[in-house]
């Protein structure tokens, strides 16, 4: 009568086969049967355990299975890179294109020209473009002001000091109006008046014909009939230092 036979298959993996322990049910080996599948690795098992010499085949293998893809997953475990920051170069902003700002004042004018002034004694110049004059001594540019002049005259020339009054009056403004420290040095060239240097004008209330902060603007050019307005600290200046005969240049 035939013994039945249990069959065990151990998933262990030797040299990329699967091997198979053959038993009797009395527990003796009678052979080892190899079948190619590397990928098994689990054990599917009849009614009879695997004898103890397998077990431990089995075991000792999967243990060096186990070493080997630890040894594997460490020696393919890349270290962590930092990476090196970066820098960006510097830029520089590019230059504005937009036009330069329209000049507004007789600060904006360029340096005072020394040769528009007379080559000795006192002197000084008028700027008519620019709304400035400025005194002179032997052909050196002395202190440069704002002045509020007409647009058509006087024309560009050289004149001298003729008149000097400490006060004088006009009513060339719609109404009687005060001229103080008045240097005349030419006439009109539509009515013949005088034309000259003064303090800002002002009415009989004390209100002046233009605020004195507004004297040198270019916007004011052209407000005054013919004469140079200038500030009252600097009509007395060129009342004081002013003598007849001593020049007048009008560059434009």
């Amino acid at each position: 009568m035939s013994r039945p036979i249990a069959i065990t298959i151990l998933g262990a993996v030797i040299a990329g086969t699967v091997t198979l322990a053959v038993s009797t049910d009395e527990g003796r080996d009678t052979g080892v049967v190899a079948i190619g599948d590397p990928a098994v690795e689990s054990a599917a098992t009849t009614t009879s355990p695997p004898t103890s010499a397998s077990a431990r085949a089995v075991e000792e293998r999967r243990d060096r299975v186990r070493s080997t893809r630890g040894a594997s997953s460490t020696a393919t475990t890349a270290a962590p890179t930092t990476a090196a920051p970066t820098t960006a170069a510097p830029t520089s902003a590019a230059p504005s294109t937009s036009a330069a700002a329209a000049p507004q004042s007789w600060r904006d004018a360029p340096g005072a020209d020394a040769a528009a002034c007379a080559e000795s004694g006192r002197s000084i110049v008028v700027d008519k473009q620019w709304q400035r004059a400025w005194f002179c001594q032997d052909g050196a540019v002395g202190e440069v002001i704002p002045i509020t002049t007409a647009a058509n005259q006087p024309d560009a020339g050289t004149y001298d000091v003729y008149a000097e009054d400490y006060q004088s009056w006009s009513t060339l403004t719609g109404q009687p109006a005060t001229l103080d420290r008045f240097v005349a040095f030419t006439y009109g060239k539509y009515q013949g008046l005088r034309i000259g240097f003064h303090a800002v004008p002002y009415y009989a209330d004390g209100t002046k014909v233009q605020p004195l902060e507004s004297v040198g603007d270019l916007a004011r050019f052209g407000e005054s009939s013919g004469c140079i307005r200038v500030l009252p600290e600097h009509a007395e200046a060129i009342y004081s230092s002013l003598s007849l005969g001593d020049e007048v240049r009008v560059i434009s």
